[in-house]
């Protein structure tokens, strides 16, 4: 699946895309262990606890981020994809990496959010930022945001340097029994 940002300068409009691919598989995690990573990195605001933390469909519809905690901040790694393998029938690896070492890696598992850190609850609502988004079909990183809009919406905001150039799009909470593209992350 692809996720484009648009970034407006005074010369004109560059297109960023961003892809979020995996392979399908049947594992699946159990809805308790996704309550408990939940329950980890959790945005609180007068006694109603609303998590970032999850699986979540991106606005195509056709792959699926599992946003976990990684310390304080929040990782998202690819859980799923609708297409599990390319065109010439092999599964999706991450080919383009600017690390040659992990070219080769399957798309499954890699990370697409990184170390997103929660931006003070109180004063700004449900967001995380400060991190970074990675397009593996560019093999580039952009700056990174995510707000929780509603218990099953977050707003992702992709962007170069400035918020306001950048694009957001709906990602919507997954079912439960979304079936993983491969192992369980350790």
């Amino acid at each position: 699946m692809t996720v484009y940002f648009k970034n407006r300068s005074a010369t004109g409009s560059v297109r960023c895309a961003l892809i979020v691919a995996a392979g399908l598989l049947s594992l699946t995690v159990a809805p308790s262990a996704r309550a408990q990573m939940a329950a980890t990195a959790s945005a609180t605001t007068g006694g109603t606890s609303i998590e970032v933390t999850g699986v979540w469909i991106d606005h195509t519809g056709r792959g699926a981020i599992e946003i976990v905690p990684c310390g304080t901040r929040v990782c998202g790694y690819v859980y799923w994809v609708k297409d599990a393998v390319s065109k010439q029938g092999q599964p999706l690896i991450d080919s383009k990496n600017p690390d040659a070492k992990r070219r080769n890696k399957p798309i499954c598992g890699t990370q697409i959010l990184i170390n997103l850190v929660q931006e003070q609850a109180a004063q700004v609502g449900h967001v995380w930022g400060g991190g970074s988004i990675y397009d593996p079909e560019e093999g580039a990183m952009f700056d990174a945001e995510i707000k929780l809009k509603t218990a099953n919406e977050l707003s992702v905001l992709g962007y170069l340097g400035l918020k306001f150039m950048g694009e957001s799009f709906i990602w919507k909470r997954a079912p439960v029994d979304l079936a993983r593209c491969g192992p369980p992350r350790i």
